[in-house]
Parts: C-alpha cells; sequence; structure tokens
C-alpha cells in the first residue's frame, strides 16, 4: 500500500509563485511499507528467549551434575573405607575367636573327662559304701561279742582293717575328684562367657559388615541412578538447545533477510 504526503504547505513550496497567482504544484512522494513479518519476528524472539532460558537451565543442570558426581564419589570412597575398616576388625577379632573357640574344646574335653571320672568314682564310692556297711555291720557284731566276752578272731580284725584303709583313700580320691570337677566346671563356665562374648562381638561386627554393605549398595544404586537420570536429561536438553540454536540462526537469518528486503 503506498501513502501519499500532500506537500501543498510543505516548507519548501516557493512564496513567489504563491504571490504571483501562479498555479500550485502538490507534490506527492510514495513510501513502501516495510513487509516485514510481525508475527515471525515476535515467534523468533520468543523461541530466542526460549533457547536462553534452556542454555541457563542447562547450565544449571550441569553443574548440579557436577555436584552429584563428587558427592557420589566421595560416598564411594568412604563406603570402600568402612569396608576396609569393618575388614580390619574382623581380622583383628578372629584370633581372638579362634583362641575362645580352642580353649572352649579343650575345657569342653577336660569336663567331659572329669565327668567320666566322676561316675567312676561315684561307683567307688557306691562299693566302698557297700563296704562301709559291711564294716559297720562288722563292728557292731565285734562291739555285741566284745560286751559279752566273746573274742574276735584275728583273721576278722584283719578283714576290718584291709576294708578300712581302702574305703578312706577312695574317700579321698572321691572328695579330690570332686574338687577337680568343681574347678573345670568352673573354668568351662568362664571359657563359655569369654567364647559368647567373643561370639556377639563377631555376629556384631558381620551384622555392621552386612548393614555397610546394604547402604554402600544402595548409595551406589540411587547414585548410580540418578547420575543416568541426569545424564539422560542432559543429553535430551543438549538435543533441544541445538535445535532452539538451529532455530535461532534460522530466525535470524530470517530477520536480516526481511530487514534487507525492507531497506
Amino acid at each position: 500500500n503506498g501513502a501519499f504526503v500532500d506537500l501543498t504547505s510543505s516548507p519548501c513550496s516557493s512564496p513567489r509563485s504563491a504571490a504571483r497567482g501562479d498555479p500550485v504544484t502538490v507534490s506527492t512522494v510514495e513510501l513502501a511499507e516495510p513487509s516485514l513479518d510481525l508475527a515471525g519476528v515476535r515467534a523468533s524472539l520468543r523461541a530466542l528467549q526460549h533457547a536462553i532460558d534452556q542454555t541457563e537451565a542447562l547450565r544449571e543442570l550441569r553443574s548440579d551434575h557436577e555436584v552429584l558426581r563428587r558427592v557420589f564419589l566421595a560416598t564411594r570412597r568412604c563406603a570402600e573405607d568402612l569396608d576396609r575398616q569393618l575388614a580390619d576388625a574382623a581380622n583383628a577379632a578372629s584370633p581372638f575367636v579362634l583362641f575362645c573357640q580352642h580353649k572352649y574344646e579343650v575345657v569342653h574335653h577336660q569336663l567331659h573327662s572329669t565327668r567320666k571320672e566322676l561316675t567312676d568314682c561315684l561307683n567307688a564310692l557306691q562299693d566302698l559304701s557297700e563296704f562301709q556297711d559291711r564294716i559297720s555291720t562288722l563292728e557292731a557284731q565285734l562291739a555285741a561279742a566284745s560286751s559279752f566276752g566273746v573274742i574276735v578272731p584275728p583273721d576278722t580284725a584283719r578283714r576290718i582293717a584291709d576294708l578300712e584303709s581302702p574305703l578312706a583313700r577312695s574317700q579321698s580320691d572321691l572328695q579330690v575328684a570332686r574338687d577337680r570337677q568343681s574347678s573345670l566346671a568352673s573354668e568351662l563356665r568362664e571359657s563359655a562367657t569369654s567364647h559368647k562374648a567373643a561370639q556377639a562381638e563377631v555376629d556384631r561386627l558381620e551384622a555392621a559388615i552386612e548393614r555397610m554393605t546394604r547402604r554402600s549398595r544402595t548409595l551406589h544404586d540411587n547414585y548410580e541412578h540418578r547420575l543416568m537420570v541426569a545424564d539422560t536429561t542432559i543429553a535430551t536438553h543438549s538435543t533441544e538447545l541445538n535445535r532452539l540454536q538451529d532455530r535461532f540462526l534460522t530466525g535470524r537469518i530470517t530477520i536480516h533477510i526481511v530487514i534487507r528486503d525492507a531497506f
């Protein structure tokens, strides 16, 4: 569309012509409006603003990705240190556990032997008790016979003396066996207590190792997933950014062409 400008009263008109009454010539200038696609320009500007926003978001995402990577590496190093510490603790506790286990087995064997000896002593005691009953019976008979003036045969007195001596030795051996059994039982209880404490410590360490292993595995899986998501997001945003940059370049070229054609 052309625009016509009326130059009748323009300062460029000649005063002399007006004074002489000459006919006034009216000049017109046709100006062509620039054929700008304002909607396209606005769309290009919006695309440019969107590309700028995407670039800033991508920069922040890359920064967050780097922070996550550093945190992941630090966490993995910490988990490795914990694994080494737990392995060292388990190795340090292993000799003590083996010692307690060996001590427990030795004392348990001694207790078994002592119980067998005690059983033998109890059987011997039963036999000696029967002998003692016989001796007591003979002594009672001897006392009764003596009260009536009966002379005790020498063989009977000798048999009584022979039985009293083994009985005294057996009673002494029985007391020694009982003392030994009590001592071994006490040692067994102490060893069992130490073994239980050591086993409890080992169980605690193994449970701690298992918990730390599960925690390390969970952290590793979580960070791997987050890194994978971040990498995928970065790749998606990079593709989008490249596409927007292409659109931006195309829009800028279009704007230059439009402006050039307009002027």
